[in-house]
């Protein structure tokens, strides 16, 4: 059968919208503690995937979702879910609520000399040490001598998640040490009064605290399975949202690859904790 001159244009018109939508680059902005790992995956995955053009920004979680509301970029890849508020600007402008991806998993761990006598603290507990409202070691059960404060820079992945999720976005006293993540264990080592948090890592010396959300909570210790499957309490989810509409060709498949073992490989080496196969389920 014959195709009419009208049904010739009119598919013709949907190959190009197709090929089109194809073609756009893959625009990414979020969380600062996430460039490097994004432009990571992306240079990956372009290596392979030479068509596919992606952009990676920073900027903070709250920008990138107001970019994504407003489709200045196409993709937020952020270090925490999203908000209320940010659900309904986005669900405003897509007619449906964003889609979510989870990218990985970030984790930090309080370390202590090893002489502390100390092996387990809860949230509020830490809040109260790093805020500045509790400075001597002797109501922890340590001895009595002021405590020393060490800690990542908050823009680095394992500090901002200390704030987020142990300080709940308070800023920190100005008596803490910024050090670097290099520094950290060395710091405390030295340090009998020290205490820190950071990435996981093992250094002479020092030693990992257990730790519990609330008094009533179970404790858990920072092995890297206990952050993985999210045991360990100062965990979260790394995360990708999009226009549902947009969940489809190269974007969708970018994502997935994210979620494969190569990506997730890739988190690892930058700091971050591999996705377990029950989370890669892919929207």
């Amino acid at each position: 059968m014959r195709k009419s001159p009208a049904g010739a244009i009119l598919l013709a018109t949907v190959l190009a919208l197709v090929a089109s939508a194809s073609a756009q680059p893959i625009t990414s902005a979020g969380s600062d503690s996430l460039v490097t790992l994004g432009q990571k995956w992306a240079e990956t995955y372009q290596t392979k995937h030479s068509e596919v053009k992606i952009q990676v920004a920073g900027g903070g979680a709250a920008p990138a979702f107001e970019s994504l509301a407003g489709r200045r970029i196409n993709l937020a890849t952020v270090s925490r879910s999203i908000r209320f508020k940010e659900t309904e600007a986005c669900t405003k402008a897509f007619g449906g609520r964003p889609t979510e991806y989870k990218l990985g998993v970030n984790g930090a761990v309080v370390y202590v000399n090893a002489d502390n006598p100390v092996k387990v603290l809860n949230y509020d507990e830490l809040a109260a040490v790093f805020t500045g409202k509790l400075r001597n070691w002797k109501k922890l059960g340590g001895p009595d001598l002021p405590i020393m404060l060490y800690g990542q820079d908050t823009n680095s992945a394992a500090g901002e998640l200390f704030v987020l999720e142990v300080l709940m976005g308070q800023s920190p006293t100005n008596d803490l040490q910024i050090v670097t993540s290099a520094e950290l264990l060395s710091s405390i080592a030295k340090d009998k009064q020290g205490i820190g948090f950071g990435s996981l890592a093992q250094g002479e010396g020092t030693r990992a605290l257990t730790i519990k959300r609330a008094v009533s909570s179970t404790p858990a210790e920072p092995t890297p399975d206990a952050i993985a499957t999210r045991i360990y309490p100062i965990s979260r989810f790394l995360y990708g949202y999009l226009d549902p509409v947009a969940n489809q060709g190269n974007l969708k498949a970018y994502l997935q690859w994210i979620q494969s073992d190569e990506g997730q490989r890739i988190a690892n080496e930058s700091g971050f904790f591999p996705l377990p196969a029950k989370w890669r389920l892919s929207p």
